[in-house]
C-alpha cells in the first residue's frame, strides 16, 4: 500500500501544481523546480530524465511546452561555484496548466523514475512571468 500511494504522490508532482494556473496568469506560465541530487545520483541521469520527458510530451503530440535546466551558483565558500548538488528547471508552458496533460503511461513513469533515481525535488513553484 505505501509503494502504491508514494508512486501516486509522485505522479501528482508532475501533473497536478500548475492546474489551471494560465487562467490566473496574464504572461507565461512556468513551474521552477530546485531539485538535489541523491548520493547515487548524477547530473547525467537528470539530463536524461529531462529529455526523456520532453520526448514523452513530443511523443503525445505536445509541442508548446520547453524544459531549461540550469546549473546552480554556490556562493556559500565565498568564490563562485557552479553546486555539484543543486540544479533548477523552468518548465514553460506545462501542459498541466492548461488542463491538456496527458495520463501517465509506462513512458511516463519511466521518466519519472530517472528523476526518482537521481535526484529529489528540493523546492517546486508554479509562476506566472510577465509577457
Amino acid at each position: 500500500m505505501k509503494a502504491v500511494f508514494t508512486g501516486l504522490c509522485l505522479a501528482a508532482a508532475f501533473t497536478l501544481p500548475a492546474a489551471a494556473a494560465d487562467k490566473v496568469c496574464n504572461g507565461q506560465v512556468a513551474i521552477v523546480r530546485v531539485s538535489t541530487l541523491k548520493a547515487a545520483g548524477t547530473r547525467a541521469g537528470f539530463d536524461q530524465a529531462v529529455a526523456d520527458q520532453i520526448a514523452w510530451y513530443r511523443g503525445h503530440g505536445l509541442t508548446d511546452n520547453r524544459i531549461v535546466a540550469a546549473d546552480v551558483i554556490d556562493l556559500s565558500s565565498g568564490k563562485p561555484a557552479i553546486s555539484a548538488t543543486e540544479i533548477v528547471t523552468f518548465h514553460y508552458d506545462p501542459p498541466a496548466a492548461t488542463g491538456r496533460q496527458p495520463e501517465p503511461d509506462d513512458g511516463y513513469k519511466a521518466f519519472v523514475k530517472e528523476f526518482r533515481d537521481n535526484s529529489d525535488i528540493a523546492t517546486e513553484k508554479t509562476v506566472c512571468l510577465p509577457k
